[in-house]
């Protein structure tokens, strides 16, 4: 029976990957930048949680869109686990904790 894939992983297996840490000095650069980056990243809704959790002010914050949020997330970690990319899986690993605090402020404050 064909399999239409067939090729694809034929073509996956004849090709090489890159040396991790790159030997080429700016891919290195991007790579620490990514990784600094996907975690710095989810930290950006700090300011949103400070005002839900401490000020207990959910005024204006829309539980529709932060569930959204969170569920279009699981399959982002499910992609990032899959191929193995600790970058992705720590940054959507934080986003849904982010999102997940979020919306209990917002069950709890609202």
């Amino acid at each position: 029976m064909y399999n239409p894939a067939h090729h694809q992983h034929i073509r996956k297996r004849k090709c090489k990957t890159r040396p991790y840490p790159n030997v080429n000095k700016k891919i290195r650069i991007l790579d620490n930048l990514v990784t600094i980056i996907s975690f710095v990243f989810p930290l950006t809704a700090i300011p949103q949680i400070y005002e839900i959790w401490v000020l207990k002010n959910a005024q204006g914050v829309s539980f529709l869109t932060w569930l959204l949020f969170l569920l279009l997330t699981i399959p982002l970690l499910g992609y990032a686990i899959v191929h193995k990319d600790k970058r992705l899986k720590l940054m959507w690993a934080l986003w849904l904790i982010t999102y997940a605090i979020v919306l209990v402020g917002l069950i709890l404050y609202k």
